[in-house]
This record gives structure tokens, sequence and C-alpha cells, in this order.
């Protein structure tokens, strides 16, 4: 063997056990009170989010598909979550809220935020607030960090989000189709992430959308037996978009500061 694969080959062998002495917990810092973290995970079907903030409360966007919980739960576990504060559901769809009865009686919820009085779940005990999230009207679950509603109409069973924190912003689109884009269009927002649509299945959000927002990355859930739609996967491209279909590259963390943003993995 040339004397020089051989050096490769030892050089990676040293990184390869440095990194392996570390258990992942070390990787896990901490958050400063003025930092808010991101994770985006990877489910088998249906999708979920977990914002953890540098204050010590922890916001859950939907719950995946039944088919998921045990992704859910285990990541969960791993991440040493022990109390979820806020469950935000944004439809009554079973992938996005198949497991809410699972983590309101395992992580002990409190508050239910859902678009309607009826979340999908069905509530026993007086010890859980629910509250009907209004199309146009901005929620802050932890201190500077802010969720403005958007909706199709006042009755609609989908509610996408505006999730500012910082100089920092996201959009969680929930449904898509022409119309929510005509309410994201009348707002004079850029953002950093979009958090695709319907897993990305129809041609939104379109090029003129895209162009508004300028966001620098893309966040593209898992539906099993669904297929990508190859022409929006293209235009994100060719925007220089950077698509992260967590399928591909499992859960992904980005942590948000009051200037700037980072990935954690």
């Amino acid at each position: 063997m040339n004397i020089w694969k051989r050096v490769v080959i030892f050089c990676l062998a040293i990184v390869i056990a440095g990194l392996s002495a570390y258990p992942a917990e070390a990787l896990e810092r901490t958050l400063s009170e003025d930092e808010v973290k991101f994770t985006f995970f990877h489910l088998t079907d249906g999708e979920s989010l977990l914002i953890t903030t540098g204050r010590d409360k922890r916001i859950l966007i939907n719950t995946g598909s039944k088919d998921s919980e045990e992704d859910l739960v285990g990541q969960l576990e791993e991440l040493e979550v022990r109390q979820i504060d806020y469950l935000v559901l944004t439809n009554k769809n079973e992938t996005a809220c198949g497991n809410a009865d699972v983590i309101i009686d395992k992580y002990h919820v409190k508050k239910i935020a859902s678009s309607n009085y009826q979340p999908c779940v069905n509530i026993q005990t007086e010890d859980i607030s629910t509250v009907k999230w209004e199309h146009g009207e901005t929620y802050e679950p932890s201190t500077g960090l802010r969720f403005k509603v958007l909706k199709v109409n006042p009755n609609s069973q989908n509610m996408s989000l505006y999730i500012t924190f910082g100089k920092n912003s996201m959009v969680f689109m929930s449904e898509a189709n022409q119309a929510i884009e005509d309410i994201l269009k009348d707002l004079p927002i850029q953002t950093e992430i979009i958090k695709i649509p319907d897993y990305a299945e129809k041609n939104f959000p379109t090029g003129e959308l895209l162009d508004q927002l300028d966001p620098h990355i893309a966040i593209i859930y898992d539906l099993k037996d669904k297929k990508l739609h190859a022409g929006l996967v293209e235009r994100l491209t060719e925007l220089w978009i950077d698509v992260y279909h967590l399928k591909r590259v499992g859960t992904v963390q980005i942590i948000f500061t009051p200037s700037d943003y980072e990935f954690v993995r």
C-alpha cells in the first residue's frame, strides 16, 4: 500500500476514534437566555418541530402520525425532554397530530394552541388550557419568541406561522395553495427558513413567493409512499436555497441568536 494512503487511513482512524470518544450529550451545548433552538425531527411519517428556549421553555409544533410515535418519543428522550410547555397543532391531519394524546400524557402538557377550539384530541382534564390562535394575531410563548398566525380564512382548519426571534425568522407553511401565498405576499417579510408545505408534493411555494421571502434554508418532512414534486425541487435548487429533506439528512437542529443563526448538527 502507498505510504501516503497509509497516512491518510491512520489520520482518519484518529479522527473517528476521537469523535466516538465523546457522547452525543457532550456535543449538546447549553443555550444562553438569548438563544432558541429549532429541532426538526426526522420521522417515518409526518412532521414535528421542537423549539427549545434558553429560558427553559419547550414548544412542540405537531406530533407526526401514529406510525412515528416511536421515532418522536425516542428522539425526545435522547434530548432529555421531561416536559413540554406548549403543544401547537397547525391542523387536524393525522400526520400532524397523530401522537398528540401520547405527548400530552407523557410530557405533562399544560397548554395547547390550535387552529380552532376543538383540537384533534379530546381533552379530558381541567389542568390543560386550550386556546384558539386567531388569524393575524401574534403570540409570545417565551420572551422574544413570537408566532404570527396566518390562515386562509377565520374558520380554516390549517394555520401557517411566521415565527420570529431577534433578527431571524421562519415561515412554517401548513398548506400549499394560492390563497396562503397571497397572504404571505402581503406581508413585508423575508425569512431565513421556510418549512415546505404538504411534504413538497405540490408545486408550492411559487417562484414569486420564494423570491420575495428569499429563504436560505428549506425544510422538507417525510410522508410515507409520497414523492417530491420535481418542479418544486428544481426551483428551490435554481434559487440557491439549501434543501434539507429530512428523509435523507436526518434530524436537523438550528440555533437562533438575536442576530444570526447556526447549525448544531
